[in-house]
């Protein structure tokens, strides 16, 4: 009883973040209801979307939400993020991306980010999505990491638009059975798959970097969710993981487990523990 006790009114006098979600698709839409069911220390007070917002929350370019959120998380498309990230790096608030992809495709985020002054420069968070282990690859790296490949495997409706997709005149509908689609290294990864590979995107940043990463993606009729196998070899150790997603019924691209990476970065902010 005086443990409750004591942990109400530690929150009673908690001060409260402000949160704002850039892009309310699926994934910042998961987001939005979870800091609204309630995440200790948060509230949800503004977000950007030009599709219209969610009901009762103020909807407000990314000029505003940089100034009037001390946390910002992007759900945008990745060729959506260049201005908002400009926006929060120089308001110097947080700021928590999932597409981590966009820092492939476009350098000039971590330019700007590295150009702030030290002292008072906040940190990308990149939450780990889609993936596992990530953990293991960052202590991996410590000790010098020799390879890291990731081989994703989705329903080929999963791809439908991608860049390299209609670049190279695929016809998803005529795939019947298990096809790679694309071999090559992250960067290029990001540019022919963007809504695709932010798992990719997320491996190398946590390990030798997005020219190292090999990457290979497969479509699979037969595949009932998102499938991405990890395998990162040093020279003391091998780490290899596998994880199978149900995609996102609203967005068949993404899987479920991306939104509750970010809402596990979320309660980790205010949490007396945390496990990394």
């Amino acid at each position: 009883m005086r443990n409750n006790e004591g942990h109400k009114a530690m929150t009673n006098n908690q001060a409260i973040k402000t949160v704002g979600i850039a892009g309310t698709g699926a994934i910042g839409t998961a987001v939005a209801k979870a800091i609204i069911k309630g995440i200790n220390g948060l509230k949800l007070t503004h977000v950007s979307d030009l599709n219209g917002g969610l009901d009762g929350i103020p909807n407000v370019s990314f000029d505003e939400l940089a100034e009037n959120c001390d946390i910002i998380i992007e759900c945008l498309p990745p060729k959506a993020v260049p201005p908002l990230a400009e926006r929060v790096i120089k308001a110097q608030k947080e700021f928590i991306m999932i597409s981590g992809c966009a820092l492939l495709m476009f350098p000039e985020i971590l330019e700007l980010q590295h150009s702030m002054p030290e002292n008072t420069r906040k940190p990308i968070i990149v939450p780990s999505g889609a993936l596992a282990g990530i953990d293991g690859i960052k202590a991996l790296k410590e000790l010098g990491i020799i390879s890291s490949k990731i081989a994703s495997t989705k329903p080929p409706v999963g791809f439908k638009g991608a860049p390299h997709i209609v670049k190279n005149n695929i016809d998803l509908t005529k795939i019947n059975q298990k096809t790679k689609l694309f071999s090559g290294n992250a960067i290029e990864a990001a540019q022919g798959f963007p809504a695709n590979v932010n798992v990719a995107a997320t491996l190398s940043l946590a390990g030798i970097g997005a020219e190292k990463t090999q990457v290979e993606i497969w479509a699979d009729p037969e595949a009932k969710g998102n499938a991405h196998e990890i395998t990162v070899e040093g020279q003391y150790s091998k780490l290899t993981s596998k994880i199978e997603n149900m995609p996102d019924p609203a967005n068949p691209k993404s899987s479920m487990l991306a939104a509750q990476s970010i809402v596990s970065v979320l309660k980790d902010i205010n949490n007396s523990v945390i496990v990394l």
